[in-house]
């Protein structure tokens, strides 16, 4: 019996999804206006044509920058039958979806699936993560996969206090009457 068990346990251990979603950020913290650098790597991916997933974070706090995507996939629009990986912006952040119906497209192993930049827009904090991943094998079932963050898993987006025009003159009124003051002491 206990062979029996040993060898279940050996067959379920080789049949189960090791794939794993990496998430690494360039900054933890950055200055309204700035861009911090997402990106998302692919690991132990068994041979697929379908899967999707949502990306979320505060659209109030960073905005996507669409011209910066790149990836180790196929991109839809490169595509012209549209294959590949398709990513838009929404409401709670960004839609990814992968589609092909080329076998030479398909993803599989270790690879980059998108590198982005977010920028920051206003002041305030935001978490990533990622919802509603599908991934479908090749006999068009789903298969798990989990997702790590290396790195920071958040950002936190400050504003810079840049003294207005005014100030500054006021300042160096201040300034200039104290040292005028001063000689006039002497």
């Amino acid at each position: 019996m206990k062979k029996f068990i040993a060898m279940l346990t050996l067959l379920i251990g080789f049949n189960a999804n090791a794939g794993l979603l990496t998430i690494d950020l360039s900054a933890d913290e950055v200055s309204v206006g700035e861009s911090v650098l997402v990106t998302i790597s692919a690991q132990d991916f068994d041979e697929t044509d379908m899967f999707w997933f949502d990306f979320n974070f505060d659209n109030s706090v960073v905005s996507y920058d669409d011209s910066s995507l790149s990836s180790g996939l196929t991109l839809a629009d490169d595509d012209p039958m549209f294959n590949g990986l398709e990513v838009s912006a929404e409401d709670f952040g960004l839609a990814f979806n992968f589609f092909t119906d080329d076998f030479s497209l398909m993803a599989a192993g270790d690879f980059v699936l998108a590198t982005f930049n977010l920028t920051a827009d206003s002041a305030g904090f935001t978490d990533f993560s990622i919802f509603d991943l599908v991934v479908f094998d090749e006999f068009g079932e789903t298969a798990a996969y989990s997702v790590a963050f290396s790195g920071a898993s958040s950002v936190n987006v400050s504003a810079s206090s840049i003294p207005e025009p005014t100030s500054a003159a006021l300042l160096m009124l201040a300034g200039l009457a104290f040292v005028s003051s001063r000689r006039k002491a002497k």
